[in-house]
């Protein structure tokens, strides 16, 4: 069943309907609203609709650079598996 929770996103109510457990939906919310901050921060805009954007904006890059180094280590990852095994069969061949 879907929680349901108000989260409080730069000044803003949002009701969210979610299977996520409350704390990570408010976890979420405080992510959000430290981006807001940090953008706010640096003097780029005062509205604020444009300060969630950039922050949505900055959230999505860096889950894409997280992606991208995760697939890198899985690449890398998978490589040593191979090496792993190609010295065990050498090993192991008689």
């Amino acid at each position: 069943m879907p929680n349901k929770v108000d989260l409080n996103i730069a000044g803003y109510t949002l009701t969210v309907m979610s299977d996520r457990s409350t704390e990570q939906l408010e976890r979420l919310g405080a992510m959000v609203n430290e981006k807001v901050r940090e953008i706010q921060k640096g003097g780029s805009t005062t509205n604020y609709l444009n300060a969630i954007l950039l922050a949505a904006i900055t959230l999505a890059d860096e889950n894409l650079e997280l992606e991208k180094k995760l697939q890198g280590q899985n690449g890398r990852n998978e490589a040593a598996e191979k090496s792993i095994l190609a010295a065990l069969e050498l090993a192991l061949d008689p």
